[in-house]
């Protein structure tokens, strides 16, 4: 069905298990700050430097964060570029690759430290009820980077420019138009100095919305089939899935915190903290969101899968032509080394999208 099936399937692998090691070398390092006196150490640099409560968090969240890149960078460096050059997925050059890599590692705190620091003023102000408000900033945060992304940090990374093949351009903006989505711009995204991995996506809301077509689809699909690609991504949009996955995530979301919030006020008192939102607790913080966010992913998953299985049937319904939508699959997982039938379990547990033959076997079943 695959060409490369053996190969993807191995390459499939390996990501997973590097996956598991890098969730495990996080919980040690979260266990190692939190058992040790190091995290009690930065709290009290942090202390040292200011008096006041929110600044001395964002010392104490950099030093943190930079602790944990030393940690994972080699890691990163593994499964981003030597693996990836191993099964012929990467163009980059190791300095290429640090570089964007620093690049994307410093756009982090611009999102994250505004968002940490009102999370504990949310810990501070609202000791038993701030579950709720915690949710509904981490809904915002979500909603608001959907807006910024493709305007603002797609470009920071890679370089955008007007899709030059106008046929196809107006093709995609007629599918959109048929779909009763608004779109005014068509953007190739140079992904190929990075990466040999094929993708396309709808980003952005509103007057913001556009199409982002990667050079590697382009060079290597045909209209016909960039156009099967695209009316997935559109089914998403026609189907209101971005509201299903902001009521979804929200509840996702109020989950994880009251869970968290039944279990960190005894954990803290277990380790000896003073109150929840105190600096040096941030590690048992983490621990106990990672914990509970991971407990969840198959949850979430199956709901993921479902979504995507509906805009494949929307894309085969209304706009795609079928053999044009499987030979995009089958391309798309060549080229992507997408495993195309991973086990029941590693599925369930791992997979946000059908697997390929699965999402093949119901697109050549449709008529």
């Amino acid at each position: 069905m695959v060409q490369n099936s053996t190969k993807a399937s191995q390459y499939s692998a390996l990501k997973m298990r590097l996956t598991i090691v890098q969730v495990l070398l996080t919980a040690l390092f979260l266990l190692l700050m939190l058992l040790s006196p190091a995290s009690r150490g930065l709290k009290q640099l942090a202390a040292a430097a200011t008096a006041n409560f929110y600044l001395q968090l964002g010392l104490y969240l950099i030093a943190f964060g930079a602790l944990y890149y030393l940690l994972m960078v080699p890691l990163d460096f593994y499964s981003g570029y030597v693996l990836e050059h191993r099964f012929g997925l990467c163009s980059q050059t190791p300095l290429g690759w640090f570089k964007q890599n620093i690049k994307k590692t410093l756009l982090v705190p611009a999102a994250a430290l505004p968002a940490a620091e009102l999370f504990y003023l949310l810990l501070r102000t609202f000791p038993n009820t701030w579950p709720v408000p915690a949710a509904a900033l981490w809904v915002l945060v979500g909603v608001t980077l959907s807006k910024i992304m493709p305007v603002w940090i797609i470009p920071l990374l890679y370089k955008c420019t007007p899709l030059a093949d106008k046929q196809l351009q107006q093709n995609l903006l007629d599918l959109a138009k048929k779909c009763g989505v608004h779109i005014k711009q068509v953007f190739e995204v140079q992904l190929s100095t990075d990466t040999e991995k094929a993708n396309a996506a709808v980003a952005g809301t509103g007057k913001n919305r556009r199409i982002l077509l990667a050079d590697t689809l382009l060079k290597n699909f045909s209209n016909e089939q960039i156009e099967a690609v695209f009316a997935h991504e559109l089914a998403h949009i026609t189907l209101r899935h971005w509201l299903k996955l902001t009521v979804f995530g929200t509840a996702v979301s109020l989950i994880t915190f009251y869970l968290t919030y039944l279990f960190l006020r005894p954990a803290a008192r277990f380790f000896g903290f003073s109150a929840v939102h105190d600096l040096a607790a941030f590690p048992l913080l983490l621990l106990l969101l990672t914990a509970i966010a991971i407990a969840l992913i198959p949850l979430q998953n199956i709901y993921l899968r479902y979504l995507e299985k509906q805009a494949d049937i929307f894309a085969l319904s209304r706009v795609a032509i079928k053999e044009g939508f499987i030979s995009a699959m089958k391309k798309l997982a060549d080229q992507n080394l997408s495993d195309p039938s991973p086990g029941r379990i590693v599925e369930f547990l791992f997979y946000t999208h059908p697997p390929i033959a699965k999402r093949i076997r119901y697109a050549g079943a449709y008529s």
